[in-house]
């Protein structure tokens, strides 16, 4: 199944997901990164860190906006409220789940 072919709900749980990794591997790089004997750029958690960025960056500032306040640092609920209307919001939300993902899975 392709990410076009995903529902609206799978490609939320496979976004949380990704976000929910990126700080697994982030706290992860830190604590083996103090280690004097690791090589960070070796690590598996500093090429997903990337990729993640990677993708994220690919995104415009509405993506960006979007990715931040649903998925990663989740400042407030209906923080869309005023910007958006509801249909505008979830249409945007569904593109923006689907180019982030594209650029995490198809790296």
């Amino acid at each position: 199944m392709t990410l076009m072919e995903k529902s609206f709900k799978e490609l939320s749980e496979m976004t949380e997901e990704v976000a929910n990794r990126f700080f697994i591997a982030q706290r992860a790089l830190k604590v083996l990164s103090n280690k004097d004997y690791i090589n960070k750029s070796e690590l598996p958690y500093e090429a997903y860190l990337k990729i993640v960025e990677k993708a994220y960056r690919s995104l415009d500032s509405k993506g960006q906006n979007l990715i931040n306040n649903e998925f990663f640092f989740q400042s407030y609920q209906n923080w869309w409220i005023g910007l958006y209307s509801k249909a505008n919001f979830y249409r945007l939300k569904k593109r923006t789940m689907l180019r982030f993902l594209e650029g995490i899975y198809h790296a």
